[in-house]
């Protein structure tokens, strides 16, 4: 188990080395769609989806700290720092999310039957026949709200019909419900609990 993790820790500097000069020289954006990337080619060529999972956060959170691990001043700079396996990172974009972004509809959060709880997961979701990962942001009995790393081509419109890994809960089918300009998604369960 320990050489293991010497080989993740090691092929975890080797893709940051590699990547970082790309990385640094666009703005956050294009530094968020160039993950996107990188992120699509480690799901292909890592073994499994756990592998992934454990190297993904990792490369994210060594490619912040080479740029310095600078405050978050941006969107895409938020949804990087989501990303990673720090929690310093993840606290970082959860503080400036939570401060800039923008206002759910009233008529939706007035017709909210469950308490939200704020989870913070990677996970991913099926949009469109396409697999994506994503953050779980918040879940509740009646549904989520997500946040899609960006990929081109991502259009999920109110009314489309998603498969989101909830994790320890298993696969929930869902409606979207609203979509916001930073591609966070509302979901609403198409289960929903029995009235009390």
């Amino acid at each position: 188990m320990a050489k293991q993790e010497a080989n993740h820790q090691q092929l975890v500097e080797e893709l940051a080395d590699f990547w970082f000069s790309a990385l640094e020289q666009g703005n956050w954006e294009q530094c968020l769609q160039v993950l996107g990337k990188i992120h699509d080619q480690l799901r292909a060529d890592l073994a499994t989806e756990a592998e992934y999972r454990e190297i993904s956060p990792r490369f994210v959170a060594a490619i912040i700290e080479r740029w310095g691990s600078p405050p978050v001043e941006a969107e895409a700079q938020a949804k990087i720092y989501a990303l990673s396996a720090k929690e310093v990172h993840q606290d970082a974009s959860r503080a400036w999310t939570l401060e800039n972004r923008p206002e759910e509809p009233l008529h939706l959060s007035d017709r909210r039957r469950y308490p939200r709880t704020i989870v913070n997961l990677l996970t991913d979701i099926w949009i469109q026949g396409f697999t994506f990962p994503c953050r779980l942001v918040d879940v509740s009995l009646g549904g989520a709200r997500v946040a899609v790393q960006e990929s081109e081509g991502l259009h999920p419109q109110p009314g489309s019909e998603v498969r989101l890994i909830v994790p320890e809960k298993g696969i929930r089918d869902a409606i979207v419900v609203f979509v916001n300009e930073s591609l966070e998604l509302g979901l609403r369960f198409l289960e929903q609990p029995e009235p009390a």
